[in-house]
């Protein structure tokens, strides 16, 4: 009864028939335990437990269109277009995190940049998803670069609950001429595409919910990267000159990996050849549960 509650409200958020914040107002709905308890004493004993199951998701999902309904905020949020330039202001280099709850978002370089330039943001979609970014130098010469678009008083971020999947479009370019020490990308109900081959990311940690990602890896250096999602769908590319090694885990995922770079080793683990001497190379570990994974 939970997972189906769940998937419904997660599909009835991402089409827009229950707004962003919906879930700072689901306290709203126990008076739905005092009705799910009475169902049951009506009609225990009387029809099958499937039914009363499925009759109790109704009720649920329907106390969530109700809620939808009477709550303030709920309707479509004003767009609005917006755009950000990050200066390294004295770093050396910066370790960059992303948290997009859901919309379109894009990650590559910055073709021509500036000396001092770090990254180039630009939104479109309802005002209170934009992106709020901060940016501190630490001591040390590292810049702390962090775009965080979350609704006013929600939680720091919860996966699939922050709009629309077709709400927002995030473009994030980022100068290639500066070493990012790592990459953090958490994103919820999103199609992403993300080119980092002319990136210089020393680790990459993705966290994707009910999404569609388009990855390309690096092309210079050695990169650690961690993947873990859920139902996605997944592609990753690995640039030809680049050494991999590939560690899955997970559940029930669909696996195609080009074993002509990247023959199996043993179970769920394939590596390139000349991985132990390459220069350019990958440690991709990922773990999934229901996901298509294409590796090439």
């Amino acid at each position: 009864m939970i997972l189906i509650f769940l998937g419904g409200i997660f599909l009835l958020q991402n089409t827009g028939y229950l707004p962003p914040n919906f879930w700072l107002n689901l306290w709203r709905l126990w008076p739905v335990v005092l009705v799910l308890i009475g169902v049951e004493l009506l009609l225990a004993h009387r029809v099958p437990w499937l039914i009363l199951v499925g009759l109790a998701a109704v009720v649920l999902v329907g106390g969530a269109i109700g809620i939808n309904m009477g709550m303030p905020g709920s309707t479509t949020d004003t767009g609005i277009s917006t755009t950000n330039q990050t200066s390294l202001n004295g770093a050396t280099q910066a370790a960059v995190t992303v948290r997009f709850g859901a919309g379109t978002l894009t990650l590559g370089p910055i073709l021509q940049p500036q000396s001092d330039q770090l990254a180039s943001m630009t939104y479109q979609g309802p005002q209170q998803l934009a992106p709020q970014p901060r940016y501190t130098v630490s001591n040390v010469g590292v810049g702390q670069l962090e775009y965080q678009s979350t609704p006013r008083g929600a939680p720091s971020f919860v996966p699939f609950a922050e709009g629309r999947a077709d709400a927002a479009q995030m473009d994030l370019t980022l100068s290639p001429n500066v070493p990012i020490t790592s990459l953090t990308v958490q994103t919820g109900a999103t199609d992403a595409r993300l080119d980092l081959s002319s990136l210089r990311v020393s680790a990459l940690d993705m966290s994707i919910g009910a999404a569609t990602t388009w990855l390309r890896l690096p092309q210079a250096g050695q990169t650690t990267a961690h993947i873990s999602g859920g139902a996605s769908t997944l592609t990753i590319e690995i640039p030809q000159g680049v050494a991999a090694q590939i560690q899955l885990r997970g559940g029930l995922s669909t696996v195609n990996v080009d074993q002509s770079r990247f023959p199996q080793v043993s179970d769920n683990v394939y590596r390139s050849p000349d991985y132990d001497t390459a220069a350019n190379k990958v440690d991709l570990s990922i773990e999934t549960g229901v996901t298509t994974i294409q590796i090439s």
